[in-house]
């Protein structure tokens, strides 16, 4: 070991090219794992952001029969459930309407829903007061709905015609982050679409719940909803940001993979060149040994162990640099800086690409013939 030592720390310049090579193989390796798990986390932290975080539970016609006290009595109390209440999306609903005021009209789609239902979701009353969920005659409208109109914050309670009908304004919805459906919807409570003909074939919802508690609340819904038929309840939970991050893992894992391997080949060949090239310097002195009674195992073994110490230099530089050049780019840009366990094994991947390239150098080093060695000097 130390005489392998010895001999690199000798020739540090020739050695200097086949150590840059692991290190720049090792560098690329841990910073691409560390960009890598940084994105990952970053986009499916903004994935679930864009999520409404509500689990959404699709009841049959023949709920819209109960009232919502009757319907969510079960859920008060529920561990994890924060807010729960009905809504249904104007998509889901399929109630496009026109709306008119002061000589403006326009079609938008109809929500169906309770405050309760549009708190679950994250929306919110920016002017205004809220509906009650017995109102007949009043309507919230989303933020470009008004803005269309012609309504400002100042003008709640202005009467507008849905339809055929006469409603008052309630206020101005704006719709949870990163959502933008309310936006462009009027809403109206369960009621008043009773009343004007448009309750829609499915009852939705909305159930906000402790972030990461989703599939928990789930398994409880059906029967708490519907305790007769909880087979009829379907449900949508919110994406779980753990399966998103082991997706992306696994697709950039395969790219990781697959630079690294090229990597790891262009390594070992410079390996195999650099030890070559040191066997050629000091064949003098392999066949002075040889010719003393040094073991041939002996000769082997020193320009084995000298491969592998370069690598595991190489490897642990390469780890150390990477690692900083993660942690720089996650600082830089804002996402977290994270790093698998696996970057320990750089190291000994490093000695073993070592290994792999100086094992035909180092069996090459025992042919040289000491009686022809010292014949031609």
């Amino acid at each position: 070991m130390s005489r392998a030592a010895v001999a690199l720390i000798r020739r540090w310049h020739r050695n200097m090219f086949s150590l840059c090579a692991v290190l720049f193989c090792a560098v690329t390796f841990v910073a691409l794992q560390g960009i890598t798990l940084g994105t990952g986390e970053r986009t499916a932290q903004r994935f679930v952001a864009m999520q409404t975080g509500a689990v959404i539970a699709t009841l049959p016609a023949s709920s819209w029969g109960s009232n919502e006290a009757e319907l969510l009595a079960r859920l008060e109390g529920m561990p994890h459930v924060e807010h729960a209440g009905t809504l249904v999306m104007g998509e889901a609903a399929g109630n496009g309407v026109e709306v008119s005021s002061w000589g403006s009209a326009l079609r938008v789609n109809v929500a169906i829903g309770t405050m309760d239902g549009l708190a679950a979701r994250g929306a919110s009353v920016q002017s205004g007061l809220p509906f009650a969920d017995t109102d007949t005659n009043t309507v919230l409208l989303g933020e470009r709905v008004a803005s269309e109109l012609g309504i400002g914050g100042a003008q709640a309670g202005h009467e507008i015609t849905v339809g055929d009908a006469r409603m008052r304004v309630a206020g101005i919805l704006e719709d949870a982050p990163h959502q933008s459906a309310l936006a462009t919807s009027i809403v109206i409570t369960p009621a008043a679409a009773r009343q004007l003909g448009m309750l829609p074939t499915v009852r939705t919802v909305h159930i906000g719940v402790t972030q990461g508690t989703a599939s928990r609340v789930a398994r409880y819904l059906p029967m708490a909803l519907v305790p007769a038929d909880p087979q009829s309840v379907s449900l949508k939970l919110p994406a779980d940001p753990r399966s998103l991050r082991a997706s992306l893992m696994a697709d950039a894992e395969q790219t990781t993979l697959i630079i690294t391997v090229v990597m790891v080949v262009v390594s070992i060949f410079t390996v195999v060149n650099t030890m070559q090239i040191a066997i050629a310097e000091r064949r003098r002195e392999i066949g002075v040994s040889l010719a003393l009674g040094m073991p041939a195992w002996h000769i082997t073994a020193q320009f084995l162990l000298e491969a592998m110490l370069l690598g595991l230099c190489g490897g642990f530089a390469g780890m150390a640099v990477g690692s900083l050049m993660a942690a720089a780019l996650a600082m830089g840009l804002g996402w977290p800086f994270m790093l698998p366990w696996t970057v320990f094994l750089v190291p000994v991947a490093g000695a073993v690409v070592g290994a792999v390239g100086g094992v035909v150098p180092a069996v090459q080093a025992t042919r040289v013939d000491p009686a022809e060695l010292l014949r031609s000097t």
